[in-house]
């Protein structure tokens, strides 16, 4: 592993991260051995004054009987035998004469009492053992001490010392180590992302993140991410695809436009003659600055501009007004327009622009199709929703343009002869999207079928 990497990874947030719990561990891990440290030192302590003390008053119990030379019998027979392990006693007459014992003579002390014994032999090169005794002055003023040798109590407290040293150390380089490996693998998902974003910076918008499956914080961050990126592109493409409409689709009415003028300035005589060329030009820029607005307005919709104003919303008011406003524009083109209408039905949204939606379908329908045609508008209620559908007994479209429909400046072949500039079905779509509603198209068998679920 190269230097650069190493440092990569010692600067990372997951192996800082591992680090500081590890940090925290061993601190918990402190606290709990001063704890066990301080529990067990009592308790042993005590454990050994509970012995020495049951000990000594046994022996005290032995002089009430016997008096003092039965109890030095006593003491001579137990040091012989050491039943109890390795326990240090000292019998001292009242005048502090040493009767039995093997321990030196010392002052008379009552309970528990830490010591060294004091030896007037010549001084041995190994320290004396520190000792633990329990004093008790009999009732003919002699002393008793039994004691037992402390360096097991310190034997155990050095062994919970060393323990929590080799755990401590062992969990801070096990530590380290996860640290470095979770850094690793981090890093490399980290690089595999970077990679990923400076193809798409250099132009290829079809790069995504490669997810791993494991449904972690990560790969729900780069699902995200893909999402996103997916977004993009499709908006990109979307530009682009629009940019190359607008060009191809704006061309015949600026050329028309162009000609109008040309012929007005090569050909026209009199007033009238440029009236009409006048006039025909308008049309043009109508038709143009129409077109223009209808983008803008998709453009603002997708955008969810309009989200700011939503408010409640009576549908089944507003499509019966729709369709009592298109009936008679219906029979004037020789069509019939049916509507039904269930009520009661509400909605949040945009009413405007809701009612720009249906509209468009209506009169797409109205157009598309021949006369004698019928039309249908209806609004039903379903569960957990409603339906608005508009259809028509026409000779519909096929399947395979189901999904190009709705596309800026798509118009079927057979269509390119009527009015229009193939965005009210685009219109239709960014409205329908920005309410979170759904469209789908069906096959009526004559006719066409779409309706928006909501």
């Amino acid at each position: 592993m190269s230097f650069a990497r190493l440092t990569r990874i010692l600067r990372s947030a997951s192996f800082r991260l591992t680090l500081f719990y590890a940090v925290l561990f061993v601190a918990s891990a402190g606290a709990l051995f001063a704890t066990v440290y301080w529990t067990a030192t009592a308790a042993m302590q005590n454990d050994m004054a509970a012995v020495l003390r049951t000990e000594a008053y046994q022996l005290a119990e032995v002089h009430g009987r016997t008096g003092l030379a039965g109890l030095a019998q006593q003491i001579t027979r137990r040091m012989n035998f050491r039943t109890r392990g390795p326990i240090f006693y000292l019998l001292q007459a009242p005048n502090r004469r040493v009767v039995v014992g093997n321990l030196p003579g010392m002052p008379p002390v009552e309970g528990v009492v830490d010591f060294v014994p004091q030896s007037d032999a010549p001084e041995a090169d190994t320290e004396p053992s520190k000792l633990t005794g329990f004093g008790l002055t009999l009732p003919d003023g002699s002393f008793l001490l039994v004691a037992q040798d402390a360096d097991r109590l310190t034997e155990m407290q050095h062994a919970i010392v060393r323990a929590f040293v080799w755990a401590g150390g062992l969990t801070l380089l096990l530590a380290i180590a996860g640290g470095a490996l979770i850094g690793s693998s981090f890093l490399r998902r980290i690089d595999t992302i970077t990679r990923t974003s400076r193809a798409i910076m250099e132009g290829d918008l079809s790069a995504r993140i490669p997810v791993r499956g494991t449904h972690d914080e990560i790969d729900q961050l780069v699902s995200s991410l893909n999402a996103m990126l997916g977004r993009i592109q499709q908006l990109m493409d979307g530009l682009r695809q629009v940019s190359s409409d607008i060009a191809h689709d704006l061309r015949t009415p600026l050329g028309r436009l162009r000609q109008h003028l040309e012929d007005a300035r090569e050909r026209a005589k009199t007033t009238a003659d440029y009236d009409a060329a006048t006039e025909a030009a308008i049309e043009e820029a109508d038709e143009l600055l129409e077109t223009f607005s209808a983008l803008l307005r998709i453009a603002q919709v997708e955008a969810g501009a309009q989200k700011s104003g939503f408010a409640e919303v009576d549908l089944s008011e507003l499509v019966r007004d729709i369709g009592e406003a298109y009936q008679p524009a219906a029979e004037d083109a020789d069509r019939t327009l049916d509507y039904r209408i269930d009520e009661g039905v509400k909605f949040t949204g945009d009413r405007q622009l809701l009612a720009q939606m249906i509209s468009n379908l209506v009169e797409n329908a109205l157009r598309h199709t021949p006369a004698g045609s019928t039309v249908s508008l209806g609004l039903s209620r379903k569960t957990g929703g409603f339906e608005i559908e508009v259809a028509d007994n026409g000779p519909g479209i096929p399947e395979d343009e189901y999904g190009k429909v709705f596309d800026r400046f798509y118009r079927l072949d057979r269509s390119r002869s009527t009015a229009g500039s193939g965005l009210g079905l685009a219109l239709v779509r960014a409205i329908a999207g920005l309410h979170g509603l759904t469209i789908r198209l069906e096959d009526r068998k004559p006719g066409l079928g779409v309706v928006v679920a909501g």
